[in-house]
């Protein structure tokens, strides 16, 4: 029914991997970067022409590295780069980029890793500071507000900080570079440790079981997550387990994570009663959202169930749809202040989606076995697939319909699942898995990196892929990769959660389908 469109998104993702190895870097094409044009900051784009600019100015690099969805990121644009004292003494001591962490997942995971290996901090925005000969971060924080509160120094505080360190002892910062790369360095796996995984996953199913709101459903106490991925694993993990995914389930449906006027699921609530959402709905969390209902609907055979996740497909394929055909990244609703809590928001699409989210909402359809739904496929894949006259048709890339980048291995790997779940074994199907292993699995820890094998500018090290959900490694189980490779990716799972009582639900999942 739409292998032909299976199959050419297959053999759009590999025909970019095959041009990133031989194309150098182009400027971003990401629309939240163009913003920045109007900025006081003297804003540059981060290639190899503007990074080998920085390197003849010899400054102290500052990079700031963010995403369009994220608060802190926008607050910081708001406030701290528009105070002129700010700008002018940003101008004068550093050299400035701008990255949208979207547009440029290698560099996002790079300041991702530095700021959580190195400094113990996480989320968005990043703010990173490199020496201007290697290229290599030697300071960085996450969100900084313009001034310090809470203890948390604020971003004037910490620049100059980091930039004494580069003026007053460039070998200093050099040192700190050398030391912060030492810390990124993975280890690697232990082969011979003794693996048990189902031991694991039934302590962490009871565990989770446990952590269930037996008020309100879900689990954890505020914010609540929606949790798919954790969802689908308790299913299949026994009577008490399955009850507590089901009940889990239909809070999600039942409560304002879901949208009653428009339809759709919100990203989070902020509160344990599934009471107060906030107001960012993204594509990829439609089709996870979907995935599990359908599967929970199964389960409990509740029609209500399969009805929400159907109807969150229905939302996906009428509002995030954009005008070209493509498929928005998400609807935000958080761009203005919002004093009038009765008042609804503003709703704006933000983004292009990826190849790996448009790939999973054809999953979902597909699993939703609706013809009405599945007779789209096509139009989907035409959408997120721009026409150049001739076959095989270019993806649309994760954020321009002009440009075409490199995918990540989230990506490859999710094209894998829609064609298993299509029922597609087309040749380029099956090398998705080959191109994702051969690009960017690195045996020796078992983990998908960020960046292929031949670094981009700037890059000084390969570094974990992150923020995608479910991750690389999980994707790569539930597509069925080789034995070896498979038994490298769960040890490497498992030592990440050796010491977590409530592992991710992601991780969780894909280390069931080994045990089946």
């Amino acid at each position: 029914m739409f292998s032909r469109a299976i199959t050419l998104i297959a053999l759009a993702m590999l025909t970019l991997a095959a041009r990133a190895e031989t194309s150098p870097l182009a400027s971003s094409p990401s629309e939240f970067v163009r913003a920045q044009a109007a900025s006081g900051v003297k804003w540059q784009v981060w290639d190899a022409a503007t990074l080998a600019q920085a390197k003849q100015q010899n400054k102290s690099i500052y990079v700031f590295i963010g995403s369009p969805l994220s608060e802190l990121t926008r607050a910081t644009i708001n406030q701290t780069f528009t105070s002129e004292k700010t700008v002018a003494w940003l101008n004068e001591n550093f050299f400035c980029l701008f990255v949208d962490a979207d547009a440029q997942p290698d560099v996002a995971a790079l300041g991702q890793h530095f700021i959580t290996t190195v400094k113990q901090l996480k989320g968005s925005p990043v703010h990173l500071w490199l020496t201007p000969d290697t290229l290599q971060p030697y300071d960085g924080a996450n969100y900084l507000p313009p001034s310090e509160e809470w203890g948390k120094p604020g971003f004037l505080k910490a620049a100059r900080a980091a930039l004494d360190t580069w003026t007053v002892d460039p070998a200093r910062a050099r040192a700190l570079a050398t030391e912060a790369l030492d810390m990124m360095r993975l280890p690697p796996v232990d082969t011979n440790a003794p693996l048990d995984i189902e031991a694991k996953l039934a302590a962490a199913a009871k565990a989770w079981v446990a952590a269930a709101d037996p008020v309100n459903g879900g689990f954890g106490t505020a914010p609540k997550l929606p949790e798919p991925e954790l969802i689908r694993f308790l299913l299949t993990r026994g009577d008490e387990a399955r009850e507590a995914a089901i009940k889990a389930a239909r809070a999600l449906v039942n409560g304002a994570l879901r949208d009653p006027v428009d339809g759709g699921f919100y990203r989070r609530c902020i509160d344990e009663a599934w009471k107060e959402p906030y107001f960012q709905k993204t594509l990829a969390d439609q089709a996870r959202i979907a995935l599990a209902l359908l599967d929970a609907a199964d389960a409990a055979k509740d029609d209500k169930l399969r009805a929400a996740g159907i109807a969150a497909l229905d939302f996906a394929l009428k509002e995030l749809r954009n005008p070209n055909g493509s498929l928005a990244a998400a609807l935000d609703g958080t761009l203005e202040e919002n004093s009038d809590p009765t008042k609804r928001p503003t709703f704006v699409k933000a983004g292009v989606a990826g190849g790996g989210t448009v790939c999973q909402l054809i999953m979902a359809i597909y699993k939703s076995g609706q013809k009405r739904l599945t007779a789209q496929i096509q139009k989907i894949a035409d959408g997120a697939i721009p026409a150049v006259g001739v076959e095989p048709l270019y993806l649309l890339q994760s954020h321009s319909v002009a440009t075409a980048t490199e995918p990540t291995p989230a990506d490859l790997l999710h094209a894998v699942l829609m064609g298993k779940v299509g029922g597609e074994e087309s040749k380029p199907i099956g090398e998705m898995i080959v191109m994702a292993n051969l690009t960017y699995f690195e045996p020796e820890t078992g983990v998908y990196m960020a960046t292929p094998k031949k670094l981009p500018p700037g890059i000084a090290a390969r570094v974990p892929a992150s923020g995608e959900t479910p991750s690389a490694e999980v994707l790569a189980l539930l597509a069925g990769v080789d034995a070896k490779t498979a038994d490298l990716i769960r040890r490497n799972l498992m030592h990440q959660i050796e010491y977590d009582e409530l592992p991710p639900g992601d991780i969780l999942l894909g280390l069931s389908q080994t045990q089946k």
